[in-house]
């Protein structure tokens, strides 16, 4: 068998020479950033000052070992985004970028007014991720930033793990800067945001921030943003808690809540869908499905599940439990007049010659519009029992 051979070609020492030095020229023409003279920040917050500017509060950690605090704040007043980064460039020993911000904060007042041109300014800036949480805040968003946390240390990451781990687990609505977006230029369906409170040394997810455009509304609790994702979409995790009365566990259930009326009951779902569909178009009727998977992790009561008819008891007992929530909610959301749910896309999809139907049409139609729920529940497991 004959042998392959691998003929070598020799490169003149020239043109070699030739090669390195073009390959030098073009990394010294690149902007190199060195890490100990660049501030990577990881947070921003907005707050909207009396006189009409804006005041920026940033940060980003302190890499300097001798420091005593883990983080650096600076803070700048301006009417605009880049003359805010300008100023605090001025009070920064190092080039301040933008590429690592996690989260950007606005306080009540600011998204209030409005907070589509500043949030539009970062969605522009090629340098920072569309997976940026926004958030409303509690007060100013200065006050939050340069509290002295005991145990927080980068108040940017620590906030960053907050939301995305409430996020993955499905207690909040994910709410990133793109997704922000898709909402406010869409039609039929508003913007929410995670609305962020602080109590003395502690943090926490108060509820999630409803928006017309680009303002803020008002609020809900995270239990019925909650009972909006199970009609928007699927998911496959999140829990909820509720009560059921407690005679329909007859005798033994009564003497075993001592006295009291209602079993509290708590449950995630393994898998859920929904289906939404237009009846009447004027006054607009929903007729909303949702086809739910639950797992029972605990009660108030000690019952025996594993009995079939008790478990068709609870399983009707939540159905009807979660369809008057979702009224109740439903509701709220048509007295402050905003439709994160998404039903103006369900409506113009089924009706024809609505193309040119704007939001402000839409929300209209929405406060007319009565729905008629239908859930059905299947609990497939039990989990704890207290």
């Amino acid at each position: 068998m004959q042998k392959c051979r691998i003929k070598q070609v020799a490169v003149p020492k020239r043109v070699f020479g030739i090669w390195c030095s073009f390959v030098l020229a073009i990394t010294g023409c690149a902007d190199r950033q060195i890490f100990d003279e660049t501030g990577l920040v990881t947070v921003v917050g907005y707050d909207l000052q009396k006189s009409g500017d804006i005041r920026a509060t940033i940060v980003l950690p302190s890499i300097n070992p001798e420091a005593k605090q883990k983080i650096q704040l600076i803070s700048a007043t301006g009417e605009t985004s880049k003359g805010m980064r300008d100023k605090a460039n001025l009070q920064s020993d190092k080039k301040l970028l933008g590429g690592q911000i996690r989260v950007a904060l606005y306080n009540e007042h600011f998204a209030k007014k409005g907070i589509g041109s500043i949030v539009d300014t970062l969605y522009r800036d090629s340098s920072l991720s569309s997976r940026v949480y926004l958030c409303v805040v509690e007060g100013d968003t200065y006050d939050m930033l340069t509290y002295p946390y005991t145990e927080q240390g980068n108040i940017g990451i620590y906030l960053y793990r907050m939301i995305d781990q409430n996020v993955r687990g499905e207690k909040i609505p994910s709410t990133t800067m793109h997704e922000f977006f898709r909402s406010y230029y869409g039609f039929g369906v508003d913007p929410i945001m995670p609305l962020i409170e602080r109590k003395g040394n502690e943090l926490k997810i108060k509820g999630v921030a409803l928006f017309q455009g680009d303002r803020y509304i008002g609020w809900i609790t995270p239990k019925e943003a909650f009972l909006i994702k199970l009609v928007h979409g699927k998911f496959k995790i999140g829990s909820y808690d509720t009560s059921v009365p407690a005679n329909i566990f007859g005798e033994k259930g009564k003497a075993g809540n001592t006295q009291k009326n209602q079993v509290k009951l708590v449950f995630d779902t393994i898998a859920s869908e929904s289906d939404m569909t237009l009846l009447a178009a004027s006054p607009p009727v929903f007729d909303v499905r949702v086809r739910l998977q639950a797992r029972i992790l605990e009660l108030t009561i000690p019952i025996k599940l594993e009995d079939s008819k008790m478990m068709k008891t609870m399983e009707d007992a939540l159905e009807k439990e979660i369809e008057k929530e979702l009224q109740k909610v439903v509701k709220k959301l048509q007295e402050l007049d905003v439709d994160p749910a998404g039903f103006g896309i369900v409506y113009r999809a089924q009706q024809r010659g609505l193309k040119e139907m704007t939001n402000r049409d839409w929300r209209k139609i929405f406060r007319q519009a009565s729905f008629r729920f239908h859930v059905q529940a299947t609990i497939i497991r039990n989990g704890v029992m207290d």
